[in-house]
């Protein structure tokens, strides 16, 4: 009798040291299930199972050359705007191209990837891909400022060109919840065959008169206006920023303004 009930002991605790198995390798599963990335692109490290949430664009005029003052401003505000960053947030630098005004260079343009402390080594390498993205973005930094160290006087200044092809920018949709432009510029638009405001008395009602089309729509856009002070142009930068920009980015339906001190 004692053995069948020894032999039915072992029996039961076998079954119970199955179960309690089973309940830790299904945790280990479902933890790992839990921890499992969501599928992003391989070149922006954007969700592909889910919309974009947030989009910040920023935006550099390097036509002029700028001053290491402007320089260091440059790298403090990228730094800022890369601070301000949520995991699969996106993130783009373009720089404004003299040659081809509706086109600015894109230098960088990628969703910031999970920290590697929440992530699961099971199924990526998280420090390599954050430290990859850190790279490009440094690398994305240095090519801004190497631009706007290297530029001359420019014959022109496609500010506006450079603000619709933003707005235009598939990557920029305005059903995206989150949308913020940062502008880096002395916001002197220039057109020597157009629209200039370093002649007296530009203002946006003679810009508008002579326009092919309207202001571009940021509608739900959060801006940041970042000045770069021109002392020879004092007088037109101060006309430009009360007699025109207000009244464009209010045509452009823009949803906040701010504007950073000048440096």
């Amino acid at each position: 009798m004692s053995r069948r009930r020894g032999a039915e002991g072992r029996n039961a605790l076998g079954l119970i040291l199955i179960a309690v198995a089973a309940l830790v390798l299904g945790g280990l599963g479902a933890a790992a299930f839990v921890l499992r990335p969501p599928p992003t692109d391989p070149e922006t490290l954007c969700r592909t199972d889910a919309p974009l949430a947030a989009h910040t664009v920023i935006l550099v005029d390097a036509t002029d050359r700028l001053e290491p003052r402007h320089r260091r401003k440059l790298r403090a505000v990228l730094a800022q705007e890369r601070g301000r960053l949520a995991q699969y947030y996106r993130l783009t630098i373009m720089r404004l191209n003299m040659r081809r005004p509706q086109e600015p260079t894109i230098l960088f343009s990628k969703c910031l990837p999970r920290p590697p402390e929440q992530t699961n080594p099971l199924f990526e390498n998280a420090r390599m891909t954050q430290a990859r993205w850190e790279e490009d973005f440094a690398g994305a930094l240095d090519d801004a400022l190497r631009s706007a160290a290297s530029a001359g006087r420019a014959r022109a200044s496609p500010i506006i060109a450079g603000l619709r092809a933003v707005a235009a920018d598939p990557d920029y949709d305005p059903s995206i919840p989150a949308r913020c432009l940062v502008i880096v510029s002395d916001m002197l638009e220039h057109d020597p065959q157009g629209f200039s405001l370093y002649v007296p008395e530009a203002n946006y009602a003679a810009w508008a008169a002579q326009a092919p089309s309207r202001a571009p729509d940021f509608a739900r856009v959060d801006l940041r206006v970042v000045p770069i002070d021109r002392p020879d142009h004092a007088a037109q930068q101060a006309a430009a920023m009360d007699h025109f920009w207000p009244a464009f980015f209010e045509a452009a339906s823009v949803q906040t303004v701010s504007t950073d001190p000048a440096p």
